[in-house]
């Protein structure tokens, strides 16, 4: 749930911090962070329709390990949009809000590879990443029967860059942006057949707050 990531982070930081010690000695920069930012979907007319905005907020956290291999690093993060909605009923020529209440919950999780040009300088440091992909797609509504609730998981991949900016030597507050396609994900019914959607990736922005070497 999105107001539980503040405390998990919490307790991330904490573990990132008592392993930095550790890891550094082996040569490795370990990092943990809270993000926060914006996503916008391309499957934008499916989300409109059921949520009325095709873009929203994200709430995350994650961990990166600098390799002792130039600028090499690989993380993992996860993060969360939800919005509220209504069920729609879809005919051949129209697509019909029902008012029934809806809520929608998308769940990245990404895997990441990537190499930071800290060549430039020690302060500012900008990346470049790529990787894997998998979200989970959730779709709940009031009085639903058995059945009718959606809760899938699918997979795909995603680039991005960003600058990195070091406030302290434990802290850095960093922006980045991110394309993730996850091909084939939906557009078998409903409101994304009648639209052609079928990507749940999308784009968005995001400022990351970091912890640790």
């Amino acid at each position: 749930m999105m107001h539980r990531i503040p405390t998990r982070f919490a307790l991330l930081t904490l573990l990132t911090c008592l392993a930095a010690g550790s890891a550094s000695a082996q040569g490795l920069d370990v990092r943990g962070y809270g993000m926060i930012g914006s996503v916008t979907f391309a499957a934008s007319d499916t989300f409109e329709s059921v949520v009325g905005n095709d873009s929203g907020h994200l709430l995350g956290r994650g961990v990166e390990v600098g390799l002792p291999l130039g600028g090499l690093f690989v993380g993992v993060g996860g993060s969360q949009f939800k919005a509220d909605g209504s069920r729609v009923f879809v005919t051949s020529t129209r697509v019909f809000s029902l008012g029934i209440p809806t809520q929608v919950t998308v769940s990245p999780i990404d895997v990441t590879a990537g190499w930071r040009f800290r060549q430039f300088s020690r302060r500012i440091v900008p990346y470049v990443g790529g990787g894997w992909s998998s979200y989970r797609y959730e779709e709940t509504a009031d009085f639903a029967a058995p059945g009718e609730n959606v809760n899938e998981r699918y997979s795909g991949y995603h680039v991005l860059g960003g600058v990195d900016v070091r406030l302290t030597r434990w802290l850095g507050l960093g922006g980045e942006y991110v394309w993730t396609r996850i091909p084939d994900a939906i557009g078998k019914d409903g409101a994304s057949a009648f639209f052609g959607d079928t990507d749940l990736g999308g784009s968005s922005l995001r400022l990351k707050l970091s912890i640790g070497r």
